[in-house]
């Protein structure tokens, strides 16, 4: 796979567009975004500290690991504000990698991959830019650079498939190991019932897949085909899920900046869901990474088979 500085594509494609937001500041509407990116390469952003892998043309998929990163560059102080989370999301990147390494062996298509290699403490992708509370310009460009890979990945489904699934990974710290399927739905509503659930999907990350779908949203949540039961159908606990419809009082996620911003609540036709993963027998070891990436990317398959009608066969 060929590999090809983002500075250097963007000069060569002479295309720039804005990249929309939700309600944010002017300076977060503007990271320079390619209105493509050529299949099968690696693009990388300013000194090589964040990439995009891009996929197939017709992968629907697209995964991204924004919080594993372990590089501090020189100069560049420390996130101290009293909301900055700096915590790392350790191997979340292997993870992924994993995942898409087994999407690619079970299907033939490459998914699109982006990947932040900066600490966390220094760069927060997953955040709106006036809320990650850089200390310097460096970190507001390369979250820039990230969000033009991630708006970049979106525009290449919805024009090559016309619609798709990003999966935002990260892990957590719980103390129940499984994991934690996000939607943009709180956790009081998820607590709720069913009637409760079926009057959200306008407000979810899943909004398009809701639309498309045969069945109810409730049932997109914690229903047979939903995405924590499929995990739980691998091996994988998850909540929700049919086995494990509700979080009750326990710590959840329900999903961040990237998965509201590139997910279809406020348009388009690329839904998002955020992982929460666990590390014991997940994540924490490459024997536990592979299987377990093989056990997700099943999941994936499956869900776009009985959702999206696309992977059918596999």
């Amino acid at each position: 796979m060929r590999k090809i500085s983002l500075l250097l594509y963007i000069t060569a494609c002479l295309l720039i567009v804005s990249c929309k937001k939700g309600n944010t500041s002017n300076e977060d509407k503007e990271p320079p975004v390619t209105t493509s990116y050529e299949p099968n390469t690696t693009v990388y952003g300013s000194n090589n500290y964040v990439k995009f892998i891009v996929g197939d043309l017709k992968s629907p998929i697209i995964l991204a690991s924004p919080h594993d990163g372990t590089i501090i560059p020189n100069n560049w102080p420390e996130r101290d504000h009293p909301d900055a989370v700096t915590v790392r999301d350790l191997y979340v990147s292997a993870l992924t990698t994993e995942i898409a390494n087994a999407l690619y062996a079970k299907t033939g298509l490459r998914p699109h991959v982006i990947i932040n290699d900066v600490a966390r403490s220094r760069m927060e992708p997953n955040r709106s830019l006036e809320e990650a509370y850089h200390k310097t310009e460096a970190a507001n460009q390369l979250w820039r650079e990230y969000h033009a890979f991630l708006k970049g990945a979106h525009d290449m489904v919805q024009k090559n498939v016309g619609k798709g699934l990003f999966l935002d990974m990260h892990g957590h710290g719980h103390s129940i190991h499984r994991v934690e399927v996000g939607y943009i739905v709180s956790k009081a509503n998820l607590n709720g019932t069913d009637a409760t659930l079926n009057g959200l999907a306008t407000t979810s990350s899943i909004y398009h897949l809701s639309t498309i779908s045969a069945y109810p949203f409730s049932q997109l949540i914690r229903g047979d085909y939903a995405f924590g039961t499929l995990l739980e159908n691998e091996g994988i606990r998850a909540v929700p899920s049919k086995q494990d419809p509700k979080p009750n009082a326990d710590d959840y996620f329900n999903g961040g900046y990237c998965t509201l911003t590139y997910g279809s609540k406020n348009g388009g036709t690329v839904s998002a869901i955020q992982l929460e993963t666990h590390g014991p027998d997940l994540r924490n070891n490459p024997t536990e990474r592979k299987a377990s990436g093989a056990k997700i990317a099943n999941a994936i398959i499956k869900y776009m088979q009985n959702h999206y009608g696309l992977f059918l066969g596999k």
